[in-house]
C-alpha cells in the first residue's frame, strides 16, 4: 500500500511537469512515455544487475498503475 501512495505523489509531480499539445488518448500515451523515460537508472560505476532490475520493475509497476487508473490520470492531465 505504501508503494502506491508514494507512486501517487510521484505521478502528481510528473503531471505538473508534463507538457503536450495532444488531446485525449494521444495525450495519455505521451504521458506514459514521459513517465517511462523519467525513471532513469542511477549513474554509478559498476552497476549491478540487481540495481538495473530494480528500476525495470519500478518502470513496469508505474506503467501498470497508470494503465489501471487511466481515467483518473486523463482527468488530471486535462486540468
Amino acid at each position: 500500500m505504501q508503494k502506491f501512495l508514494n507512486m501517487n505523489s510521484e505521478i502528481k509531480n510528473l503531471i505538473k511537469t508534463f507538457e503536450s499539445d495532444n488531446k485525449g488518448k494521444k495525450r495519455f500515451n505521451d504521458f506514459l512515455q514521459y513517465c517511462f523515460i523519467s525513471i532513469k537508472n542511477p549513474k554509478k560505476k559498476g552497476n549491478s544487475k540487481k540495481i538495473i532490475n530494480k528500476y525495470d520493475i519500478l518502470r513496469q509497476d508505474m506503467i501498470s498503475y497508470l494503465v489501471a487508473n487511466e481515467k483518473e490520470i486523463t482527468i488530471q492531465l486535462s486540468k
